[in-house]
């Protein structure tokens, strides 16, 4: 092999399918044997190498589609409140001035219907 540098290019061949580097040391037993040990450890370390690169990008994607979907859920449901604050306040509103006064107020809390409704809506709890 020589040098560090031509024993790092000569595994590089070996890799890449040129066995003529390797003839000398797969004449014998023992370098049939190193040779072997040293693809199958070779290719296992690539094997795992690509497959962890795999996993971390699908773990990724995976993690990214978990947040979109959460922040999807979380605008639908900031939607369908702020709907259902507005039907309530409309429907508390009965003089149509688009404000709600203070008798509108006042009656708001003798009809437990409402107030319930408004508690959910707001996920505050009644008293």
């Amino acid at each position: 092999f020589g040098s560090v540098s031509r024993s790092l290019f000569s595994l590089f061949q070996v890799m890449n399918g040129d066995s003529q580097v390797v003839k000398s040391i797969t004449n014998t037993g023992i370098g049939q044997l190193l040779f072997v040990g040293f693809m199958i450890l070779a290719n296992w370390a690539l094997l795992a190498i690509l497959t962890s690169v795999v996993s971390d990008n699908m773990i990724s994607a995976s993690q990214r589609a978990r947040e979109e979907d959460i922040e999807h859920e979380n605008q639908l449901n900031h939607s369908r409140r702020e709907a259902r604050l507005n039907a309530l306040f409309k429907e508390i509103d009965t003089d149509h001035s688009g404000a709600i006064t203070e008798e509108e107020w006042k009656a708001l809390f003798n009809d437990r219907g409402l107030v319930h409704e408004l508690s959910d809506a707001t996920s505050l709890c009644e008293k």
